[in-house]
């Protein structure tokens, strides 16, 4: 296996332990000491702005999410992808229900991802870029689930993000802004 697809299975697995609740994966993802940084340009979210060592990371992005969310869906755009020997930048989107309201997010942003192949490929650092987060009412439920569910997961191409976006009009930032112009 390649170093380039080494860090695709990499932010595979961070998705598949962030959207699914799984915890236990994030020790084969993040090395002991990795760093997370979050930059938040919307209300709608809240993180800490830095979290270091894989404990904390899996506790914020994970135990703690799981207990904030369900229904969690989380797609990169693989044709923004820019890849280099020891980095993978990409846009992401995300869509999900806030458990205690029943609302439901839809948001976007990029992901900067870091890894030291020293050793064993792990990320070293991870840096989350949450442009938007979007509050939709539960009501909006049967469009846009089924609508996240029919996106091939983890990775979907813009063009097929967008195409089969529902219209709805809470969406309208998204489908206006998910491809930033230095991507598409």
């Amino acid at each position: 296996m390649d170093i380039a697809s080494d860090y695709k299975v990499l932010v595979n697995r961070y998705i598949k332990a962030k959207d699914s609740n799984k915890p236990h994966l994030m020790s084969s993802v993040f090395s002991e000491n990795a760093v997370l940084e979050m930059k938040v340009k919307s209300d709608n979210i809240s993180f800490p702005p830095n979290v270091t060592g894989c404990k904390q990371i899996t506790e914020i992005l994970v135990r703690e999410f799981s207990q904030s969310y369900e229904n969690i869906y989380t797609i990169c755009v693989s044709d923004t992808v820019e890849q280099s020997s020891a980095t993978l930048n990409c846009r992401w989107l995300v869509g999900m229900t806030e458990t205690s309201s029943g609302l439901h997010k839809v948001g976007f942003g990029d992901y900067f991802w870091l890894f030291d192949a020293t050793k064993n490929v792990l990320v070293s650092q991870l840096t989350i870029i949450i442009d938007s987060m979007v509050i939709l009412p539960s009501e909006r439920q049967s469009a846009l689930m089924p609508w996240l569910d029919s996106l091939p997961a983890p990775w979907a191409l813009s063009s097929e993000i967008l195409v089969s976006m529902p219209n709805i009009p809470e969406l309208s930032e998204v489908r206006d802004k998910l491809i930033p112009r230095e991507f598409s």
